[in-house]
């Protein structure tokens, strides 16, 4: 959500009463002693017009001190007296900026005004913009950051012209402090939209999912269903107005597949009370946010919101709630998961965002088995950022339910106090992301904006305890807009566990950059709880190199018109050992490494068998690194190597009817994406509707959302394919290096990347013609293998062979294992598969014994090779 600042204002229930009145004292104190005049920058204004290329700059600098804004987030409105002017006493600066531009100047020069100020060490200045009326008071507030101390300020300003307020305010700081600013006007320069369309490569057929009276869509997630996989449920923010930034979420639901969708509308029981669904009165609307979704393996499905009274300018006390949908049955109304609403304080202090919510389907709330149909429900986690919304303090915290969503706690059922993950003082991070492994083990991980790192906490318990939090590893985050962009963006990450317990992190990094932190991370863990090391110092241990200063310059994200090696990719970190380490980042999407396009927004899916899926965002279509395609990438190598294909059908552009947040143009933070492994289902919101005539009856000129099927053999390997040779042993257990039980990491670290994947099946080639296929069960590893080439051979018995030479080799020993199918039942060969079709083998295959104990199942694997035929 982070409605108020882009960064919020964090702090922990436990023990932060007393904090807050504290700091509130020493800044009332120092207040009083500093009694600031009014600011204004040097210059005090300028004027920033487009150059021959479209672009310009101004820069100045300034100073702020403690006032009236120290540690108030308002948005700067103190910063202004009762008439309407800077105010004196609020220990604010402020520069007039104007935008000279001629008029439609944007219609052939899409792009934006980029604020950003630098240079104020560890003090924390804010930065907002407003718009500045003719006779020099205060207009409309336009857009502000609000990051943490120490970090740069940086917002952008879709199609800026006119008059502005540019504020810099004192959040936190000891007396005075200088700064220097700059306003950059960055345009789009290059061929059209339809003529980049038509030079695009082909992406797949996409199936729109809103269909509604909203005016814009976004913030999109979706789970599928464990028991039926076509069975799909979604959801997204839903906008009444992009202006003032009202909005519900609302749901949508498939059965086949994301082919086709009901859009539910938005949740029940948030229009309780007059106005709160109406978007002419603010003060009285209600805001929910930031759905996620997931499903039991009973057949029931849960979505976690923010909930809120009052419009975006006027809310308090930001909530959890969750609804459950039972089969066939619509959303019940919320249940509360954690109320900041207790009492007129909490209200007014509090916020929580950025959620996650999640439901362990491999073990139950005693840590047995969970199987489908079993009648249990696993142990459900939602983890998010605790935020003050008036003092900069934070914690990532957690809380569960044991009883199918009806009561949650954090140490107890219903005791209302989030269990916090978290221990780094002041600010903790943003954007919890909970993933579940094979044995119930619990992750929490999330991004600190400040240290610039993922950071992570582990139970084992099923939330009882969690390890202590620790930097995973070191990013070059994504914090800012993009050059030429007005469009918010965060480093958020994404997270998946495979069937055999290994770990996943994939983020937005700018220059694919990356390191994760070696050493004792538990001892590190215990040292920033007892404060024993500090953010400089973690800083240090997180940079390993100055990955984006080259040759003395800083390259960032975006087409910031340097050239190569500065754009955002994804990245991904893997663990083997249970999150006790991380190897180095590998580079998910595969446009250049040299390239300018950036990558951002990932989410990720990792299939029963080990595929890894990874959908983004993706501007490498577009030279000018500006318009927007979704892609998905896919690793059949355990995250080793990577390919990736474009899944939309057209570019789009997020400067159209954006909705308009109070930390800029909000295109989203997050996507969603679904995965089997049979086909990859990205869910993501964009405007490529907008290209269309308007007479077409798809035409839309807002975001709506959108589903596609990836099948899990689109993809092109990204290197060539070793094949098997001509000739090759067939053992019991094996055919040459494939063996059963091996993972499909394993699989592929020794035989190279298959020819083609399709329903989770790998495929590899044969020299002289045939070909090797293998097949995986539920965790993971590989349960058949089969051979089509000629020269593999069990006994001298291979494809080709006659029906009558079979017999004669194994006589009685030979059993049937389906149609067209027979089995070694005894002797040196037991357990080996021969297929026969006519009077001829048609291939050779082995097979785990507890897959041969299940003719069913191993008929299903058989069919899924395409080894036999259905009937």
């Amino acid at each position: 959500m982070r409605p108020r600042l882009s960064h919020s204002r964090w702090v922990s229930l436990r023990g932060s009463i007393r904090t807050i009145g504290v700091v509130v004292a020493v800044a009332a104190a120092l207040t009083c002693l500093w009694a600031p005049a009014a600011h204004a920058a040097t210059p005090a204004s300028g004027t920033l017009a487009p150059d021959a290329s479209g672009a310009g700059s101004v820069s100045w600098t300034g100073s702020t001190t403690i006032g009236a804004e120290t540690l108030v987030a308002d948005q700067g409105a103190r910063c202004f007296g009762a008439d309407g002017r800077p105010a004196a006493g609020s220990g604010c600066d402020v520069f007039a900026l104007d935008v000279a531009v001629p008029a439609n100047f944007y219609s052939d020069h899409p792009g934006a005004v980029n604020i950003t100020a630098t240079g104020f060490d560890l003090a924390d200045l804010d930065l907002y913009v407003y718009k500045r009326n003719a006779d020099g008071t205060r207009g409309d507030y336009v857009t502000g950051d609000g990051q943490t101390l120490g970090a740069d300020e940086s917002v952008g300003i879709d199609k800026a012209a006119g008059a502005y307020y540019v504020v810099l305010t004192p959040y936190t700081t000891i007396g005075p402090q200088s700064y220097s600013a700059s306003a950059v006007l960055r345009t789009r320069q290059g061929p059209s939209l339809a003529a980049l369309e038509r030079a695009a490569p082909p992406g797949v057929p996409n199936y729109r999912a809103s269909r509604d009276q909203y005016t814009s869509h976004s913030e999109p997630t979706i789970a599928m269903d464990p028991l039926d996989h076509d069975h799909l449920m979604a959801a997204s923010k839903m906008y009444e107005n992009n202006d003032k930034y009202l909005f519900k979420v609302g749901t949508y639901e498939s059965f086949d597949g994301g082919r086709t969708w009901e859009d539910q509308g938005h949740l029940p029981g948030y229009c309780e009370a007059p106005g709160q669904c109406d978007p002419a009165n603010e003060a009285a609307y209600r805001t929910t946010s930031d759905p996620t979704i997931d499903f039991d393996d009973e057949g029931n499905a849960y979505i976690n919101v923010l909930d809120a009274p009052g419009g975006t300018a006027a809310f308090q006390g930001f909530n959890m709630t969750v609804h459950t949908k039972r089969p066939g049955r619509p959303w019940t109304g919320p249940t509360t998961v954690h109320d900041n609403r207790v009492n007129a304080l909490t209200t007014r202090l509090f916020l929580d965002d950025k959620n996650w919510i999640a439901v362990d389907n491999h073990t139950d709330i005693h840590g047995g088995p969970n199987a489908p149909r079993d009648g249990k429900i696993g142990t459900m986690y939602i983890c998010w950022s605790f935020d003050g919304t008036q003092v900069p303090l934070q914690q990532i915290v957690v809380m569960r339910s044991l009883d199918g969503g009806r009561t949650w706690g954090g140490v107890s059922p219903g005791d209302n106090i989030p269990f916090p993950v978290s221990q780094k003082t002041l600010i903790s991070g943003i954007g919890c992301h909970i993933s579940i492994g094979p044995k119930g083990e619990v992750y929490a991980t999330w991004y600190d904006n400040q240290l610039n790192a993922l950071m992570q906490s582990k139970s084992n318990n099923r939330g009882q305890l969690w390890s202590l939090a620790v930097p995973i590893a070191g990013i070059a985050g994504v914090n800012e807009p993009f050059a030429g962009e007005s469009f918010r963006n965060l480093s958020i990450p994404t997270t998946a566990v495979d069937a055999q317990g290994n770990v996943y992190v994939a983020v937005a990094s700018r220059n694919g950059q990356g390191s994760p932190l070696l050493g004792n991370l538990p001892a590190l863990g215990r040292q920033i709880k007892d404060g024993g090391v500090s953010v400089a110092e973690l800083q240090k241990l997180l940079t390993t190199k100055k990955a984006n200063n080259l040759a003395g310059v800083d390259y960032k994200a975006g087409g910031d018109g340097l050239g190569p090696m500065s754009g955002s990719d994804i990245v991904l970190f893997k663990s083997t050992d249970g999150g006790r380490s991380y190897s180095r980042p590998v580079r998910v999407n595969q446009d250049p490494g040299n390239a300018d396009a950036d990558q951002f927004q990932p989410w990720m899916a990792v299939t029963p068998s080990g595929q890894v899926n990874i959908s983004f965002f993706d501007r490498r279509n577009d030279p000018a690194n500006y318009f927007i395609d979704t892609y998905l990438a896919r690793s059949e190598d355990g995250g080793r190597t990577f390919t990736d294909s474009r899944v939309s059908q057209r570019m789009w552009d997020p400067a159209i009817n954006a909705p308009t947040s109070v930390s800029g143009k909000f295109i989203g933070d997050y996507q969603g994406l679904v995965a089997d492994d049979e086909v990859a289902i990205p869910f993501w919101n964009d405007t490529q509707l907008a290209a269309l005539p308007q007479t077409d009856p798809e035409h839309s000129p807002y975001q709506e959302v959108f589903a596609a099927r990836v099948p899990g053999d689109t993809v092109t390997p990204a290197a060539r394919t070793r094949c098997f040779p001509r000739t090759l042993r067939v053992g019991t257990r094996s055919i040459g290096r494939l063996s059963l039980r091996s993972t499909r990491e394993r699989v592929a670290r020794r035989i190279g990347p298959p020819g083609r994947t399709a329903r989770g099946v790998l495929r590899y080639c044969v020299n002289g013609g045939g070909s090797v296929v293998t097949a995986f069960d539920a965790k993971g590893r590989v349960s058949l293998a089969a051979t089509t080439a000629r020269g593999h051979r069990r006994s001298k018995i291979g494809r080709g062979s006659s029906v009558k030479a079979l017999k004669k080799q194994f006589g009685r020993r030979l059993r049937s294992a389906g149609a067209g199918v027979r089995r070694v039942a005894s002797g040196p060969s037991r357990g080996v598969l021969f297929g026969v079709r006519g009077e001829k083998v048609t291939f050779v295959a082995v097979a785990d014994r507890a897959l041969l104990r299940k003719r069913a199942a191993l008929t299903t694997q058989l069919r899924r090779a395409g080894l036999v035929r259905r009937r």
